[in-house]
């Protein structure tokens, strides 16, 4: 005669004994586990805090670059020099503490590329590319950052800094590829500065980036026209 399989329980002395020892190793590590706890606790805190401040500090340094907006929208319309040359110093203060009080913010890259507007106005072309390259240094990755690079190839190119010009246009090229409009003119001005070193083939090569990849825009047309020029004096060969 078969007989039936028992299900073998642990008794309940073994249950509590099992019990006991769980109670007694969560009292002896008790401080490692709060502070397991505590550090997890911790970091939630620290990402809602860091969050809460990421937003404020991008809300009030958008509120204050909104302001000197529109102390240069009233700046431009002023007609009464001295008035207007006081209300220009209050603006550059006004963009300087913005860049001192949220140094790492887009609002700080802004005001350093609003600044050296100015010094573009007045020609002072040193400062103006110095501006614009900390402005282009600030955040690289904002679509700010190459345009703010155009501009200190451009007041490079004021000084006859020819090769530092190509500089900045060349590294428009390598890092902002898929990121800027302003990719079609940094082609045509390496390709312009070239033709002044008289080095053609990258003039020709540079151009011929422009029209395979910029057809349609206005700086492809003028690249046409250099490229026939150069090719009937005969620099292609």
């Amino acid at each position: 005669m078969e007989t039936k399989a028992k299900t073998i329980r642990p008794d309940k002395q073994e249950e509590k004994n099992f019990v006991q020892k769980i109670s007694d190793y969560i009292s002896k590590n008790r401080v490692v586990f709060l502070s397991v706890v505590g550090a997890i606790v911790g970091a939630v805190l620290l990402v809602g805090i860091y969050s809460l401040v990421s937003n404020s500090i991008a809300t009030n340094s958008s509120r204050a670059m909104e302001e000197v907006r529109t102390k240069i929208a009233s700046w431009n319309t002023e007609s009464d020099t001295t008035k207007k040359n006081d209300a220009e110093t209050a603006i550059l203060s006004d963009l300087d503490s913005v860049v001192k009080k949220w140094p790492n913010s887009f609002a700080a890259q802004q005001a350093l590329f609003t600044k050296s507007g100015f010094y573009a106005l007045k020609k002072d072309w040193a400062n103006a590319e110095t501006t614009s390259l900390e402005a282009a240094k600030k955040l690289p990755k904002t679509y700010l950052a190459p345009i703010a690079l155009e501009s200190a190839a451009v007041a490079a190119e004021e000084q006859g800094k020819a090769d530092v010009a190509m500089e900045y246009y060349n590294k428009i090229i390598a890092q902002y590829k898929d990121d800027t409009p302003n990719l079609a003119h940094a082609y045509f001005s390496v390709a312009r500065l070239s033709e002044a070193k008289s080095d053609w083939k990258a003039a020709l090569d540079n151009y011929g980036k422009l029209l395979s990849n910029f057809a349609d825009s206005d700086w492809a047309k003028l690249a046409k026209d250099r490229v026939i020029y150069l090719k009937a004096q005969g620099y292609d060969k």
